[in-house]
């Protein structure tokens, strides 16, 4: 008999909205306390690294990071882009902050989801992939 194949990004609510909570917190740290907005990619590793470590062992840990990691940029972008719009071009009219803040945001949506979300797979690999060389208790 002839099998079908039903093809599914398969996830982890749980571990996906811990990597995205870490993502968020590391992204307003790295922004706001430290002034170092190119440091978003490695917050967005290390969050893919808490969705797999947060992952059962038989859970897709390098789909979670991923999503983690682009759920957390998707949280973080508007909070980004309308401190930026006021911060930086010290724009006063309401409706020209909330037309360049859409655009700004608009931007880094396109460009920073094509980046971090590889960024968060490949954090979840590499704790995932540590996780079985290891055997041990590592977030189990």
């Amino acid at each position: 008999m002839r099998q079908t194949i039903e093809p599914t990004f398969e996830y982890g609510r749980g571990p996906v909205l811990w990597g995205a909570a870490t993502v968020v917190v590391l992204g307003l740290v790295v922004n706001f306390g430290l002034n170092r907005p190119g440091w978003l990619m490695p917050a967005a590793l290390v969050g893919g690294g808490v969705a797999a470590a947060r992952s059962g062992f038989y859970d897709p840990s390098a789909n979670n990071g991923a999503l983690a990691a682009t759920v957390g940029t998707l949280a973080l972008i508007p909070i980004l882009a309308i401190t930026r719009t006021t911060g930086m071009f010290g724009i006063e009219s309401v409706g020209d902050r909330i037309f360049i803040t859409i655009i700004l945001a608009l931007g880094w949506l396109t460009m920073l989801v094509v980046i971090i979300a590889p960024f968060g797979y490949i954090g979840g690999y590499l704790v995932d992939t540590v996780r079985r060389r290891v055997g041990g208790p590592i977030g189990y």
